[in-house]
């Protein structure tokens, strides 16, 4: 993306298996409205990939995702950080409540998954 940052609340979604299909990595979904400003690279455009996936009700559907520079998890116990993960673009609202606003892949937990292990 271009080195801009934002902070969301996730969730880790043990049922969530989407993987980006040419690197084998796992996918975290980030609601678009989180994400819209960091998505213009330096001439102006984003560079995106499509994921297909499947789901109830939508056998072939397509996301788009974007790899970010670097993501950090953090919860009270453990801070994680993570570089060339694939990011879902998520076009509409995540949580109804608005409790988070991602949805993270329980595989960037374990080390060397995306890039760095625990620091």
């Amino acid at each position: 993306m271009n080195r801009q940052h934002i902070m969301v609340k996730a969730l880790v979604d043990t049922g969530n298996r989407l993987y980006e299909p040419f690197t084998g990595k796992p996918v975290c979904l980030v609601e678009y409205e989180s994400l819209k400003h960091c998505l213009t690279g330096r001439d102006g455009h984003y560079y995106v990939r499509p994921i297909p996936y499947h789901s109830i009700g939508k056998e072939h559907g397509i996301l788009w995702g974007v790899t970010a520079d670097k993501l950090i998890f953090q919860n009270q116990r453990r801070k994680i950080k993570r570089h060339g993960c694939i990011i879902g673009i998520y076009p509409g609202k995540i949580s109804s409540m608005g409790e988070y606003n991602a949805i993270m892949h329980p595989d960037i937990l374990k080390s060397n998954v995306c890039g760095r292990s625990r620091i």
